[in-house]
């Protein structure tokens, strides 16, 4: 004789989602969600850094330019952008030419404060690099 296995009855009665895998389920999109919003503008700012430097540099004679100058262009398009206040051009900013290249570095960081004493620190560093040709 062959008995047929069934399921117990509390098996049969579970379908879908309780209330609390739903409620924990949420909980975790929505912190998720909280972290991406605050991340959003930090991101978007290092974006507009990375293309004030790429500008700067784009339009000068590399073999003549200066740190003033690349400061001025820099911040002239950051303001514009306005990530100008962003920057510590004296401490996060810097400028380097050998024979052969010309870059333009940005080392900073942000600290994004999320709940409680909680933050996140975010470390950007950008480089720009250009070949100098004798013209």
């Amino acid at each position: 004789m062959i008995r047929k296995c069934t399921p117990p009855s509390s098996f049969k009665r579970q379908a879908g989602w309780t209330f609390w895998s739903l409620l924990f389920t949420l909980s975790v999109l929505v912190f998720f969600a909280y972290v991406v919003i605050q991340l959003v503008p930090v991101y978007s700012a290092n974006e507009n850094i990375k293309n004030a430097m790429n500008q700067s540099v784009d339009d000068e004679d590399l073999l003549k330019v200066n740190r003033t100058t690349i400061v001025r262009n820099l911040d002239a398009q950051l303001y514009l952008d306005g990530s100008h206040k962003l920057l510590d051009y004296k401490t996060d900013l810097v400028v380097r030419r050998s024979r052969q290249v010309f870059a333009v570095e940005t080392h900073y960081q942000r600290e994004i404060p999320m709940f409680f004493n909680i933050s996140l620190l975010l470390k950007f560093d950008n480089v720009v690099e250009r070949e100098l040709s004798e013209r």
